[in-house]
């Protein structure tokens, strides 16, 4: 089996790490970055090819809703699968997530099964396109 390559974006370094741990529980053949803010995972995104990105909302210097419009109207990132991960429950924001082509929206606090079903749909939705 391939390696399947996630960016994990969220300013809270023990929410990069709780979440990559679930990622290692549950996929061995998962390769996980970690970025603190949106500019630094845009800046991975231009370099390195990614499968998955997990994205938190509210960051600095670039929030997850503008670097999922960003990669929305990049050619070579528009189909990848973006799960945003956020404590925004709001009805008006999952809306915006939505229209801006979000994969699925996981709000905090997220538990590892949860996070684990909702990656496992959005890597066959990929793979099935």
């Amino acid at each position: 089996m391939r390696t399947i390559d996630v960016l994990i974006v969220d300013d809270v370094p023990f929410m990069r790490q709780f979440i990559k741990n679930c990622l290692r529980m549950s996929f061995p053949e998962i390769n996980a970055e970690e970025a603190g803010n949106g500019s630094a995972a845009r800046e991975m995104l231009q370099s390195s090819p990614f499968d998955l990105v997990l994205c938190d909302w509210e960051m600095p210097t670039l929030k997850g809703d503008e670097l999922l419009q960003w990669m929305r109207s990049e050619g070579n990132l528009r189909e990848v699968p973006f799960i945003m991960i956020t404590g925004k429950r709001e009805k008006e924001f999952i809306i915006k997530a939505l229209e801006l082509g979000v994969t699925d929206y996981i709000i905090k606090p997220v538990n590892c099964d949860t996070l684990v079903k909702k990656i496992v749909s959005a890597l066959k939705n990929r793979d099935s396109t």
